[in-house]
């Protein structure tokens, strides 16, 4: 994942993916927490239900990246707006499942973790095909692979299956594999995180109604206040 993305993040309260200045555009009950760092930035927590359940488009700030077969946005759910040095952040999750393809690969200790392949990444052009057919072949699933800006979606119903009898001391999985495949000799997996997946972006001065997704240099800047600002 790109620095777009506060990837791999759970530990906030439905925090992951905020409203004054978008007054305008949402009607909403609000919490306000201020940080102490700077008292002119403020976190604003999203507790309407309406306001957090209507999803609302990000869209990728240089719409020159946009790569072939990707969708234009991504729909996420606004949980909270962080204001920093008068920008206002809003956070949210995408409305579908985040989903993404990796490859399992050994690091120097012999340790296998799993690579993440970015969406813009030229191997996305073979490998999201292949998937995203393997997806529709289960009919009875109902489920739709997109190439979203930052991150994979998959929507419709994805059932789990829970191992209760899952050894509480076992270290955590990262992510739930979804399928596997092959292209060209090598072994690719779908695989859900299991950490929630935010998104951050601010207003988009073409339409009030979407976000622009930030930048991987704003990301840079803000990143270090909003982790704080969220107790991270």
């Amino acid at each position: 994942m790109s620095s777009l993305i506060l990837a791999s993040i759970c530990m906030i309260a439905s925090c992951t993916r905020g409203a004054d200045a978008f007054a305008p555009v949402y009607s909403f009950a609000s919490k306000t927490s201020t940080s102490a760092l700077n008292a002119e930035n403020k976190l604003t927590l999203i507790d309407d239900p309406d306001t957090v359940a209507a999803p609302v488009a990000f869209r990728l700030s240089d719409a020159t990246k946009k790569t072939d077969g990707e969708e234009a946005v991504i729909m996420c759910h606004i949980d909270c707006i962080a204001k920093i040095n008068d920008v206002d952040y809003v956070i949210g999750f995408p409305a579908d499942h985040a989903v993404d393809i990796a490859y399992v690969e050994e690091d120097d200790d012999g340790e296998e973790g799993l690579v993440l392949i970015e969406t813009d990444d030229p191997l996305m052009d073979k490998l999201f095909p292949i998937a995203k057919d393997l997806v529709q072949q289960d009919e009875d699933a109902k489920l739709a692979l997109y190439r979203t800006p930052a991150t994979l979606t998959l929507a419709g119903n994805l059932a789990m299956d829970n191992d209760e009898d899952e050894d509480e001391d076992d270290e955590e999985e990262v992510a739930d594999l979804l399928l596997t495949f092959e292209c060209e000799g090598k072994e690719y997996d779908l695989v859900r995180p299991t950490d929630l997946m935010l998104l951050v972006g601010k207003e988009d001065g073409d339409n009030k109604e979407q976000r622009v997704l930030i930048d991987d240099e704003e990301s840079e800047q803000i990143m270090p206040t909003l982790m704080e600002m969220l107790g991270i």
